[in-house]
């Protein structure tokens, strides 16, 4: 009697280059690390921008129009965040006032004067404390802060969200100030019948890696 012993086969998937690629982006495309603002992604715009951007909202009454939201950026800024063991250390963004502008031209000069541009040119905003991450790869907190405007300092808390695609992290955010309390006057005009004392600060901001 002949006995026959046949050898079971087992079948591997191959590992493809795909795969290896896949797993070493999972690995290492954390938010680790110092990013500078980049201002050449995207382009610039008033209403609609797909740059990096600063800038601010205040709702108005013009004569003959009624109300409406006064809309003013500017895309010249420089900035950095540090991210280390899963916490946004430190952050900086400097906007440069003297490019700001608005949906209406002529109300630009008056921006201008208001903000005091001519003496100081930049707004800062410094992070005052560090800011937990999400898997290291994003933020959704309310952030605190320190804005400087025309010479004054002040606390501010920040809406603030950044999440990291690709090889950019994108941070956008919005915050509420009192004109006064950078001692800004509303601009006035004889077509303004009326500008709100507080505005809302929001920007959008494209970060590299270092």
């Amino acid at each position: 009697t002949t006995t026959t012993t046949t050898t079971p086969t087992t079948t591997t998937t191959p590992t493809t280059t795909t795969q290896i690629e896949e797993e070493t982006s999972q690995e290492t495309n954390e938010i680790t690390g110092r990013w500078t603002v980049d201002t050449t992604i995207g382009t610039f715009g008033i209403s609609e921008s797909s740059s990096s951007f600063v800038g601010f909202r205040i709702q108005e009454v013009l004569s003959g129009l009624g109300e409406i939201t006064a809309v003013g950026r500017t895309p010249e800024l420089d900035g950095t965040l540090i991210f280390e063991e899963g916490f946004l250390l430190e952050a900086e963004v400097v906007a440069d006032l003297t490019k700001l502008r608005s949906d209406r031209s002529l109300r630009d000069s008056r921006v201008q004067s208001a903000l005091n541009t001519s003496i100081h040119p930049q707004a800062v905003f410094v992070l005052s404390e560090p800011l937990p991450t999400i898997d290291n790869r994003s933020i959704d907190s309310m952030a605190q802060g320190f804005l400087t405007v025309n010479g004054f300092t002040n606390p501010v808390e920040v809406n603030f969200q950044a999440q990291l695609v690709g090889e950019i992290v994108t941070v956008v955010g919005t915050f509420e100030v009192d004109l006064i309390d950078y001692g800004v006057q509303a601009p006035s005009a004889p077509i303004v019948v009326s500008v709100e004392d507080t505005a809302i600060v929001e920007f959008q901001l494209f970060f590299i890696e270092d």
